[in-house]
């Protein structure tokens, strides 16, 4: 019998359910596990939730995470300073884990930005070999900045990046070190900059492994809103994920106030994942308790305002007729969106912004339909939509097994594990 792969995943924000750490890699453990004889350990926050902890078979760990905003201060040399001071907090903590632990095969570190390139590089030359086999890092970030049409400008630390990213290659050469990424555009992107392609993981999901049952606890269902859900003739248009600007919400607002205007439409029932309020460019705010003041005919709102479970969410899928991802095109060029990638896999249609990375994969398959990047764009996609709604339905749902094909477990893994 052979030895299983010893793998372990180091994500230092990891605490909770939210955010895209506890689903990207409880995704990546049931993908590991689904496909082949895999030992997976994982390292999370020191402040991780029991819950988590015990359903991910995590281990509390890491003092500090970045994404806790730590490091944001107004002069730019604490900023730098903040950068350097992670990278030791990263090597120190990892460091102390690995000095104990048995051999892995593969480090995986999921989420990776500037923070922590200098810590990983301390790792790999202290630990490579000899505690493991292959470092891998996954990048996430853009080190580039788009406009709304989609042109690329480097940002002002991509030197630093360049850099950074650079002192890996003889790791890369010998393959103690692998860089991915989960976008294509994003690994052009890298590669302009470093000369270095970097190799693209498909998007772990967890559809298709795992059938979530119907959910019994009080999430589901739980909303704030200004609703006639119970009504069946409302075409129920779901924006999956935190309401955030870059994602495009205060757009289907402005969206559903037009097409309350249109006295043949179907009725809408958008659906929102909101739970605080953003600020718009101009300055002024917006949230859930905006919208029930609109009162707008034939457009209603469900607004979901505490953090689904995973099988709520599910769920939130299954009873949508269109998914929506009005993303703005500068933010979302390049970003991939792993909702979409869930949606696609059920077999529901997508309205998604034109040129990002989601037209480019949604597509291939046909799954939707893309919308200019501005309000006019969002309304005349729901319009189009809900005129065409069955056609699209049914193409969606013929293409769900290629895209389950493409995202699947194997090609992951195999990707991952370089195998």
């Amino acid at each position: 019998m052979s030895k299983p792969t010893n793998l372990l995943i180091v994500e230092e924000a990891l605490r909770n359910r939210e955010g895209h750490w506890f689903e990207y890699n409880r995704a990546t453990k049931a993908a590991l596990q689904e496909v082949g004889d895999v030992d997976v350990s994982m390292l999370g926050n020191i402040t991780m939730e029991p819950s988590v902890a015990e359903e991910l078979g995590a281990t509390p760990h890491f003092r500090f995470t970045v994404w806790d905003q730590i490091y944001n201060q107004p002069q730019a040399w604490k900023r730098y300073l903040g950068i350097a001071r992670h990278n030791r907090r990263l090597y120190q903590d990892l460091a102390k884990h690995l000095v104990v632990s048995d051999h892995y095969d593969t480090v995986f570190a999921p989420t990776v930005v500037l923070h922590h390139f200098l810590g990983y590089h301390k790792i790999a030359k202290r630990f490579g070999g000899r505690k493991f086999r292959q470092l891998v890092l996954l990048v996430r970030n853009n080190i580039a900045l788009y406009d709304n049409q989609g042109n690329r400008t480097f940002r002002g630390t991509a030197k630093f990046w360049r850099w950074a990213i650079k002192r890996f290659q003889p790791m890369l050469d010998s393959g103690a070190v692998r860089f991915v990424t989960d976008s294509e555009r994003l690994a052009d992107e890298y590669e302009e900059l470093t000369g270095i392609r970097f190799q693209v993981l498909p998007h772990p999901c967890l559809i298709g492994l795992q059938a979530p049952s119907t959910p019994a606890d009080e999430s589901f269902g739980k909303t704030e809103k200004n609703s006639t859900s119970e009504s069946t003739k409302s075409v129920r248009v779901f924006l999956p994920g935190p309401a955030r600007y870059e994602k495009g919400a205060d757009r289907l607002v402005e969206a559903a106030k037009l097409l309350s205007q249109q006295q043949d439409l179907s009725p809408i029932e958008m659906v929102f994942q909101w739970s605080d309020a953003f600020t718009l460019p101009n300055g002024s705010m917006l949230g859930p308790d905006d919208l029930p003041a609109l009162n707008l005919s034939n457009v209603t709102f469900d607004v979901i305002t505490k953090p689904l479970s995973s099988e709520a969410y599910h769920q939130q899928l299954l009873k949508a007729d269109l998914i929506i991802l009005p993303y703005r095109r500068e933010v979302y060029f390049a970003r991939i969106s792993g909702v979409a990638v869930e949606a696609m896999m059920l077999g529901k249609p997508l309205l998604y912004t034109s040129d990002t990375w989601v037209d480019t994969i949604a597509s291939q398959f046909d799954c939707g339909l893309s919308m200019d990047n501005d309000v006019a764009g969002v309304v005349e996609a729901i319009s189009e939509a809900i005129a065409n709604l069955d056609t699209m339905a049914q193409q969606s749902r013929g293409a769900a097994g290629d895209v389950a094909s493409f995202f699947s477990a194997k090609s992951f893994t195999s990707k991952l594990l370089n195998s």
